[in-house]
């Protein structure tokens, strides 16, 4: 059976009764463990524990506000650091002993003070500068460091060498060097010809037919990383979830899994339309197309329709989370209603699965049933003539 003893009040010396099995064992009974002392800094009382071995001095936040009106930073000079006051305007960059040197005027050798923070420090005297003597000085080439003339009269005195002028840069397209000037602010990264073959193109979306303009750098960017041209307008693009969630609903009505292809339409004024069919069979149970809903304010909706009955079963639309739903997983959603009770059934976003590869896909939820979540993956299928297809399979519980 465990065993009680006391032990003495390291303050007082009263026993404290203490048991055998406890491994922190107290110095102190509870009405001596704790005392009260006066910030140094605002004055007011701070609790202070007999056990620690050194007790503050200050509260914390009197400390660190302190402390934060001042910090350190090096010397350009010397190295050595030197305190800085967060309230000064201008903020020192030297020692005051460091700060000032004296050099030897290249006219007159008599010596000038000069400033260790001045962009441009003198090299002569104001009056040596003014004789006519003066009106030539040196400065350095800022590429290979060596002197250049320059007349104090030039409004525009070169910061280069001739022969240092030009530098030689990788073109970002085909690679081969490409002459700028150093002193260039927006120098070009692509041969002049090299961008005429990435000029901005029209591309007929592969959904709904319509044409759309890649842009020369966009171009640029998929011929670097190897991708090609996108396929898709940014109509389609957006309307790519509100597909895949309708697509998910309808998987809770037909009990088979779908396979959807996404055709178009017309000749003149294309319209693409998403049919849905039984993946067992082949056969084409429902399709969705695309509408706008609103006068004012037009929105963007996928409606599908059962192709037995003609008749509508749902509309997909562009959901809204909630504030804190929105904070923590800020995520586009659709929500998918039933065209008959008009009530919200689905909610549906894409998510992604892997680390190295990976994996987007649609995953859509049933409000009825919380837990069970319907998957929409696309997927290409053929060799000579590749399809897009989108695949929904049996709703999987979480």
């Amino acid at each position: 059976m465990s065993k009680w003893s006391t032990i003495d009040c390291k303050h007082c010396g009263s026993e404290i009764p203490v048991h055998e099995d406890w491994s922190d064992v107290p110095e102190y009974c509870k009405e001596c463990a704790w005392f009260e002392e006066d910030c140094e800094i605002c004055g007011n009382p701070m609790r202070i524990h007999r056990g620690w071995e050194k007790p503050p001095r200050v509260h914390k936040e009197c400390r660190e506000a302190k402390a934060a009106q001042w910090y350190e930073k090096q010397c350009m000079h010397c190295g050595r650091p030197m305190k800085v006051h967060r309230d000064w305007e201008n903020v020192p960059d030297y020692h005051k002993e460091c700060a000032w040197y004296e050099a030897e005027c290249e006219i007159c050798s008599k010596p000038m003070r000069i400033h260790r923070a001045w962009e441009n420090p003198p090299r002569v005297h104001k009056e040596c500068r003014d004789a006519k003597a003066a009106q030539w000085y040196e400065k350095p080439c800022k590429h290979c460091g060596r002197a250049m003339k320059i007349h104090r009269q030039w409004e525009s005195p070169p910061a280069y060498h001739k022969e240092c002028q030009w530098t030689a840069v990788d073109c970002e397209i085909c690679g081969k060097d490409l002459q700028i000037g150093r002193d260039w602010i927006n120098p070009p990264r692509s041969h002049a010809d090299c961008l005429k073959r990435f000029a901005p193109k029209n591309v007929e979306c592969g959904q709904c037919g319509k044409f759309f303009e890649v842009s020369t750098r966009f171009q640029i960017k998929c011929h670097k990383q190897g991708w090609s041209l996108p396929q898709r307008c940014e109509e389609c693009k957006h309307d790519a979830l509100l597909i895949k969630g309708a697509i998910g609903a309808l998987r809770d009505k037909f009990p088979f899994p779908l396979e959807t292809t996404i055709e178009k339409r017309g000749i003149l004024f294309t319209d693409k339309v998403a049919v849905v069919r039984n993946k067992i069979n082949d056969e084409a149970v429902a399709e969705i197309i695309m509408d706008k809903e609103g006068i004012i304010f037009e929105k963007r909706i996928a409606k599908a329709t059962d192709l037995r009955t003609r008749q509508e079963i749902s509309r997909t639309k562009e959901g809204k989370q909630g504030l804190i739903e929105n904070i923590i997983n800020p995520k586009r959603v659709v929500d998918t209603y039933d065209s008959g009770s008009k009530r919200r059934t689905h909610r549906t976003q894409m998510e992604k699965k892997g680390v190295i590869w990976e994996k987007h896909f649609a995953q859509t939820t049933s409000f009825d049933h919380p837990k069970a979540t319907i998957i929409t993956t696309t997927e290409t299928k053929g060799v000579f003539f590749p399809k897009r297809k989108l695949q929904t399979n049996k709703p999987k519980t979480t």
